[in-house]
């Protein structure tokens, strides 16, 4: 999206090396090193596998517990908060994939305010009626389109909308 069309956007992920590549491979994205949560100005464990970082959750039974994981401790932020403080007013797409802290992260942003017009969620099993009862009751639905495609993630527009 950012080469193909000049979108902008933000990124967000705990592991702070990804700093780099995102300086370079996507120059119009502005990259934060945080743990998105509920609440900004603690920290949280993260557990990351040195072997493969794509394993790395804040959920030590999660996908850490695949292979060999060592605690990190990672400031938090709440979306509402960062989104604040970059004087961000809207959204045109959202997409979250924190390894079973989705629903957390979603307790600290405010999607009335916000309003994106589509979101892509990861959602595991663990947590998917959470992430299915946060969008209902905020007035989006769930867009069919993609299921066939991508039955890890469930991708929600504000509801009679769709993309």
């Amino acid at each position: 999206m950012e080469t193909q069309l000049g979108w902008h956007g933000v990124a967000v992920d705990a592991l702070s090396g990804f700093a780099t590549d995102y300086a370079r491979y996507r120059p119009g994205t502005r990259f934060f090193a945080f743990f998105v949560a509920e609440r900004s100005g603690e920290n949280a464990s993260l557990y990351v596998n040195p072997l493969n970082t794509e394993l790395s959750s804040g959920d030590r039974e999660g996908p850490a517990s695949r292979g060999p994981a060592f605690e990190q401790k990672v400031p938090t932020i709440t979306l509402n908060d960062l989104l604040d403080k970059l004087s961000v007013r809207a959204l045109d797409f959202v997409s979250m994939d924190i390894e079973l802290a989705e629903p957390r992260a979603l307790e600290g942003f405010d999607l009335v305010r916000f309003h994106p017009s589509l979101v892509c969620v990861e959602s595991h099993l663990q947590v998917r009626q959470a992430i299915l009862d946060y969008f209902s009751s905020r007035g989006y639905a769930v867009v069919g389109l993609y299921l066939r495609a991508d039955r890890a993630n469930l991708y929600f527009t504000p509801a009679g909308r769709h993309p």
